[in-house]
């Protein structure tokens, strides 16, 4: 099973839907910060739990008090939610330990309906003129876009559109109240909206700041120096952060690639000649890979790759890519070739550390198969248990 340390870090996918990438991401933000906002305390059990029962505690006192067809809706509607949104919630974790990647938008979604949802049945307290469900609804909203603005603040968009739908609508009933003090909520109300959206950009920044610091200090750990490329540490824990798109299973190859003459180019050209080859290389790998593509420095003039959501027939063509980019480079570097072994893995979903490296290792013997049909060529095989 995969580490629980990084269960919060990759439990959730970017939306699909563009209102929501909107919404939710900060798209000048490397891709795995964006993940780690969006994974954050909003969407954990405890802040599921606390405002699922308060609001359920909250409209049964209502229906108590007035059960009418209108609170029975409310009660209604409340509760099919929190059924379907705790249902959903305990499906993310199972779906993560099975290496699915989740429903962003989903859950996110609910999580808005269940805002307005709320919103409105406030506001249904107060019309009904019940002093004692007014006080109690006043109370909550107050609490709940506090706690709203706190545990959203690393989606400020989120979080403010999560305000409003729980205390606007609070606002529009006061005008349909005999007393006239309750138009202190009404005027108190931009003052204590923009409070809330002062403190979510505070946390936000130094959520931010934070993650940063903390991003920037890991690529240094986990980045070859010469080439900026992952080093083996970084390529694995890149690798085992996968997370399929559903429950379909899925196909991964995996290519270890040698450079063939280099150790020619090093004793002809010297040593500083080999380190620009081997920059040159990763740059135009990198150039030929897509976004989602793993590449690696594995050490000396070896480098490995894997290819996620990737045909046997697609990652013959891009090893071909390859070779044929190395080629090209060696007309500049008389000698230079390129080896690659494949490895076919059909699902990708449960891969842990020790998995991870008998595909390497089988990887490594595809390639050798490859150095001893004459180089400059691939050789391939499908996962082994």
């Amino acid at each position: 099973m995969p580490d629980k340390r990084y269960m919060h870090h990759n439990a959730y996918s970017i939306p699909s839907w563009r209102f929501f990438r909107w919404l939710l991401c900060n798209e000048r933000l490397p891709l795995n910060i964006q993940r780690r906002l969006i994974s954050g305390p909003n969407v954990q059990t405890a802040t599921m739990w606390s405002g699922t029962l308060s609001t359920l505690l909250l409209t049964l006192i209502g229906l108590y008090r007035h059960p009418t067809p209108l609170f029975w809706l409310w009660f209604l509607t409340t509760l099919t939610l929190t059924i379907y949104r705790v249902g959903l919630h305990y499906q993310i974790r199972q779906q993560w330990r099975q290496g699915i990647a989740n429903p962003t938008d989903q859950i996110y979604l609910v999580n808005l309906l269940w805002c307005a949802t709320t919103g409105l049945g406030t506001a249904l307290c107060m019309l009904s003129g019940d002093t004692v469900l007014q006080v109690l609804v006043i109370s909550a909203m107050v609490a709940f876009a506090s706690l709203a603005a706190c545990y959203s603040h690393g989606t400020p968009r989120y979080a403010m559109l999560q305000v409003l739908l729980l205390d606007l609508p609070l606002k529009l009933a006061v005008p349909f109240q005999p007393e006239p003090w309750f138009w202190i909520l009404v005027l108190q109300g931009p003052f204590f909206w923009m409070g809330l959206y002062r403190i979510i950009r505070a946390l936000d920044d130094l959520s931010i700041q934070a993650l940063l610091g903390e991003y920037y200090s890991q690529r240094r750990a986990n980045l070859d120096p010469l080439t900026e490329l992952f080093n083996r540490e970084g390529w694995y824990h890149e690798a085992l952060s996968i997370r399929g798109p559903g429950r379909a299973p899925l196909p991964v190859s995996l290519l270890f690639s040698d450079l063939d003459g280099f150790k020619h180019i090093n004793d002809t050209y010297g040593h500083m000649t080999g380190d620009e080859l081997l920059r040159d290389i990763a740059n135009a790998m990198s150039e030929a890979l897509r976004s989602d593509d793993i590449l690696a420095r594995w050490g000396g003039d070896e480098f490995v790759i894997l290819l996620p959501g990737t045909s046997p027939e697609a990652s013959r063509t891009v090893a071909q890519r390859l070779i044929d980019i190395t080629a090209d480079i060696g007309r500049t570097y008389p000698g230079i070739g390129l080896s690659i072994g494949i490895v076919h893995c059909q699902d990708w979903r449960g891969m842990d550390r020790d998995r991870l490296e008998r595909l390497v290792a089988q990887a490594d013997q595809s390639l050798y198969q490859a150095k001893r049909q004459g180089k400059g060529c691939f050789q391939e095989l499908t996962e082994q248990a």
